[in-house]
């Protein structure tokens, strides 16, 4: 089985910025919800960075994730539902986000959530790649050198 991701590449840019929350729960559906009407209200700034709020009678703490400048957060939904496993899904871009709020029951959102930790590794592999791609680009200079050395030193004089 695959996921097609079909995005619209042209209206990427000028698609409106969506407002997300990442709930600590499983909701069972996947329908509309009036979050602007049920539960926006009820979120309170704590300071520029922390919010406390509810859902369903469950106290929540939430932070502000911004996303990295270099990226973009892209929205998908699936309008039609695979019948079984072996089957195709696609999924059809509906917006982007430049930042979410991410929310826990029980504590203030830090960096030893699991969110905080797996958001670090773009960062990690952003160094990686570019110590990598560094070394790799020192490594085909030299050989370049070496070849363009050996070359003048082999090459017969005209």
């Amino acid at each position: 089985m695959a996921i097609r991701l079909h995005i619209n590449h042209k209206n990427l840019d000028n698609q409106k910025e969506s407002e997300l929350h990442l709930m600590p729960c499983k909701i069972h559906g996947d329908e509309c919800a009036k979050v602007s009407s049920f539960f926006k209200p009820y979120i309170r700034e704590i300071n520029d960075e922390y919010y406390y709020g509810s859902f369903r009678g469950y106290l929540l703490q939430g932070k502000k994730v911004i996303i990295p400048a270099e990226y973009k957060g892209i929205t998908f939904i699936e309008n039609k539902k695979a019948d079984t496993e072996n089957k195709d899904r696609h999924l059809y871009n509906t917006g982007t986000f430049s930042q979410f709020t991410y929310w826990n029951y029980d504590r203030i959102p830090s960096k030893n959530d699991a969110l905080a930790a797996a958001l670090d590794w773009i960062d990690i592999a952003e160094a990686v790649s570019y110590y990598f791609i560094s070394n790799y680009y020192l490594l085909a200079v030299n050989i370049l050198i070496t070849l363009l050395n050996n070359f003048q030193l082999h090459s017969p004089e005209i």
